[in-house]
């Protein structure tokens, strides 16, 4: 990345953040969710090599001329396939030199040889891990303390065959997290100290497929994959829809658009927005040709109709060319690109201050590396493999 460049994103995101909409008040700075990605995001990249995906904790392993299980996970729309990165990119320092007071090792597995998986952040200093029963099914949760590495079991998680605990969100002392069995969404809650697992009762059976769910105030927010967005006494109680909302997804509570972040027809990601307690909307510029595009609160990427890839503001002002290949798009500044051959790897990309840190993977023998793309929306936890420790990030603390 050029000085220019450098200089030029400083600015371009200077200017977004004091065009950022605020939350209203009342309502935490930040949700700290990610709800897991049941489905693919098909990327010409993935399709090129071997390859694991990491969205936020979450790894989907992908061979060389496959895609992901599609009867269980629908396919998203392929991206462009990526071009090699030129040798001469110089490789930037390690993410844990660069950013040290937003970086964590912990191990890959627990006391006892199971392997924990991590999820959210309970509090600036805990980590929430799920360990599996079976491929994503997850069968129990604990607490990790970054300072002292201790581990706390939290609850034991049953779920019948087929139905998996998923979107992971924490307020009021209490986790919380859906299943979905039937085409239906049921919500579930816990201590954050520890006990055992509660439902969340509805005044009617939510059908649908939940994709995205956020603790809001004293009310659970969440959306569905079919559209519509809705409330919910975090004790339980009526499910209220959200006015002018019925076809849209949870991007940044209370910030809800629509298309979600499944667009398989091509369409742009959060295009529309609503602010679901204001009322506030805002419309991304999009132009004839473009593709890929995928819009924050502030900001949109994507790829021009010759295929090169951008980032500008949301009213289509102060574009600027982005590295080859990016992924992702987490708290309207995070991206990830790729190094250059014959390691790899990739870099992380803070696009609000133009610097950038080696995420430290490399390819193994068997040429098959790591792809790690921060989510849309908060997107505050990003956790991925290396070797027998993961590596967690806290964007927030990247200042």
């Amino acid at each position: 990345m050029t000085r220019e460049l450098e200089d030029d994103l400083h600015q371009l995101l200077s200017r977004a953040a004091e065009r950022a909409p605020r939350a209203p008040s009342g309502f935490p700075a930040r949700i700290v969710t990610r709800s897991r990605r049941r489905r693919a995001r098909g990327r010409g990249l993935l399709a090129a090599a071997a390859v694991v995906l990491v969205v936020g904790g979450t790894g989907v392993t992908v061979r060389a001329g496959e895609g992901p299980d599609t009867a269980a996970h629908p396919p998203a729309t392929p991206a462009t396939p990526a071009t090699t990165a030129t040798a001469s990119v110089e490789r930037p320092d390690l993410v844990e030199r660069v950013w040290p007071e937003a970086v964590w090792k912990v191990p890959v597995k627990l006391p006892g040889g199971r392997k924990g998986r991590p999820k959210i952040f309970l509090d600036d200093r805990t980590l929430l891990l799920e360990t599996w029963e079976s491929h994503e099914k997850a069968d129990a949760l604990y607490a990790y303390d970054l300072e002292t590495g201790k581990v706390r079991r939290i609850t034991a998680i049953r779920t019948p065959k087929g139905v998996f605990a998923s979107g992971f969100a924490v307020g009021a002392g209490r986790i919380f997290w859906q299943t979905i069995e039937e085409g239906r969404t049921r919500f579930w809650s816990v201590p954050v100290e520890g006990g055992e697992p509660a439902a969340v009762a509805t005044d009617r059976a939510v059908r649908g497929r939940g994709d995205a769910l956020a603790v809001a105030g004293d009310r659970i927010a969440f959306s569905l994959l079919e559209g519509g967005v809705f409330t919910l006494p975090l004790g339980g109680g009526s499910v209220t829809p959200v006015a002018g909302a019925d076809r849209h997804h949870i991007l940044r509570w209370p910030w809800v658009g629509t298309p979600g972040d499944y667009t398989p027809d091509g369409e742009t990601s959060f295009e529309e927005l609503l602010n679901a307690e204001t009322g506030e909307t805002s419309r991304a510029v999009v132009r004839p040709g473009e593709r890929d595009v995928r819009c924050g609160v502030t900001t949109c990427v994507g790829r021009g109709p010759e295929g090169r890839p951008f980032y500008r503001l949301r009213d289509g002002s102060g574009e600027r060319d982005l590295p080859d290949s990016p992924l992702g798009l987490a708290a309207d500044r995070f991206m990830t690109a790729p190094l250059p051959p014959p390691s790899g790897g990739q870099t992380l990309l803070d696009l609000a201050t133009g610097r950038s840190a080696d995420l430290g993977l490399r390819r193994d023998g068997e040429g098959r590396s790591i792809s790690v793309q921060p989510g849309l929306g908060d997107g505050r936890l990003v956790a991925y493999e290396r070797g027998d420790q993961y590596v967690v990030i806290d964007l927030s603390r990247i200042r």
